[in-house]
């Protein structure tokens, strides 16, 4: 009798401490579901090395063709547009992020009611702000001069670079409500499907820039490119995602304010930490296009681009464990979330190190040999550039368990206190000491913010739950 009541609590939720819908149950007990959840986390890491090496592939071709196709001017007018566009991710209201862990909850109760709620309440705000954003931002584009939009960058005042900066705001206007699929996705733990359409849609960036880096020049068609190949790929994976799952889009009448607040105020929250990059990488590149030559501004956007690539690949792999500790959290399954705790630990401070190591010793050949052009890149900014990469990588790892464990005030508002403060020291830290003071900062944003902060988070955590 006690072996039945016990194997009756093992599918609930949390050990018996939620509710099922009624007339549903988990079809196996908790050992099954941590096998489940295993099989997922090994599942999208398998993925997401094919995307990430397909990723990095067209990363490596590609930066070099658009450089030599466009020149250093070309290139530093391309890299102020990109990096300005990304501005526009501040439209996405954080909602995507402020889904993942209750849609994670409410996949674990298997009630779809709630699963469609969720989704309704977050995909009306997106829209309504996207296009808002357009009615804005593409009037302010098309007529203001492009060296008040650009700076140094825009000097040039070509039609070219005119046409470059409303594609990239329109498309990144499209773009920002079909990225929520990838939130989505990671609720379900299905980001096997969001890798593999990406790394088909990589191979089709790649060839798109191989035919234009032979025919043109123009920065219009290269920023068109980069831009509507991704609004694609996430387009068919939103499709897909709906075709699956054709009760997220049915009729739950209206919707609750209190729900659509709630998921307005942690999606603020996580867009806190979501608009982080913008402060910490297009920030400082756009302000370095306004304010230094062209030799300068080009250089240190591709150094960006090549913490990128790693900081991208590893990030993949630590991505999954957002849902997958949200999921055994509702479970209740503490032993589960100590062991990835202890081993991701081990592994990213592993993987750090190594790339510190590579970054300051081969950096310069490395690059070098990537741009097939000979660049000039002191061992102080080489180490600086390896140091951030182990920093990030240790920030993002404790930043994704704890989104997980449902701290997510407290995490992004971290994040955020550390990407604002880099941020607005920018431009002091350009005046003081150049690129190589913008490195140092990037580097004490994290080791004097979010290093210890997050950790202790987590700590927090693990005392509560015990």
């Amino acid at each position: 009798m006690n072996e039945k009541n016990a194997r009756q609590s093992e599918v609930k939720p949390g050990g018996g401490g939620g509710s099922e819908p009624q007339g549903r149950q988990h079809p196996f007990g908790a050992i099954g579901h941590r096998r489940h959840r295993q099989k997922r986390m090994n599942l999208a890491w398998s993925t997401s090395l094919v995307s990430k090496i397909a990723t990095i592939g067209v990363q490596l071709l590609a930066l070099p063709l658009v450089y030599r196709a466009l020149g250093v001017a070309g290139y530093a007018a391309y890299a102020a547009v990109t990096a300005s566009a990304t501005l526009l991710s501040v439209l996405n209201l954080g909602i995507g992020g402020s889904l993942v862990t209750p849609l994670a909850e409410a996949v674990a109760k298997q009630d779809e009611h709630e699963q469609a709620v969720l989704f309704q309440a977050g995909i009306g705000p997106l829209l309504a702000a996207c296009l808002l954003g357009a009615i804005v931002a593409i009037p302010i584009v098309a007529l203001l001069p492009l060296s008040t939009l650009f700076g140094r960058a825009g000097a040039m005042g070509s039609w070219d670079l005119r046409a470059a900066a409303i594609i990239a705001i329109s498309v990144t206007l499209a773009t920002v409500p079909m990225n929520a699929v990838g939130f989505l996705r990671q609720a379900y733990q299905e980001m096997h499907f969001s890798n593999l359409i990406a790394a088909g849609f990589n191979l089709l960036l790649l060839i798109a820039l191989l035919v234009a880096a032979r025919r043109t020049t123009s920065v219009a068609v290269f920023v068109a490119i980069v831009v509507l190949i991704p609004l694609g790929m996430v387009t068919l994976n939103f499709v897909l995602l709906l075709v699956q799952r054709p009760f997220l889009l049915r009729s739950q009448g209206r919707i609750p304010a209190k729900e659509r607040r709630r998921l307005l105020v942690d999606g603020i929250r996580y867009l806190s930490a979501s608009f982080a990059p913008w402060f910490i990488f297009s920030w400082p590149v756009y302000w370095i296009a306004r304010t230094m030559p062209a030799s300068a501004s080009s250089l240190f956007a591709i150094c960006i681009q090549a913490v990128f690539l790693p900081l991208g690949f590893v990030y993949g792999f630590i991505t999954p464990l957002w849902s997958s500790t949200a999921d055994a959290m509702a479970r209740g399954d503490h032993h589960w979330l100590d062991s990835q705790i202890r081993r991701g630990r081990a592994l990213i401070v592993a993987v750090g190190v190594c790339a510190f190591l590579i970054f300051i010793f081969f950096g310069q050949q490395l690059i070098h040999l990537w741009l097939r052009k000979p660049i000039s890149l002191d061992w102080q900014v080489r180490g600086l550039m390896g140091a951030y990469i182990m920093l990030a990588l240790w920030e993002q790892f404790h930043f994704t368990l704890a989104l997980g464990f449902g701290r997510l005030r407290e995490a992004t508002m971290a994040q955020f206190q550390r990407a604002i403060c880099f941020g607005l020291a920018v431009p002091l830290l350009t005046m003081i000491g150049g690129v190589r003071a913008v490195w140092i900062g990037m580097c004490c944003s994290i080791l004097f913010w979010t290093s210890w902060r997050l950790p202790r988070l987590l700590r927090n955590c693990t005392i509560v739950a015990d």
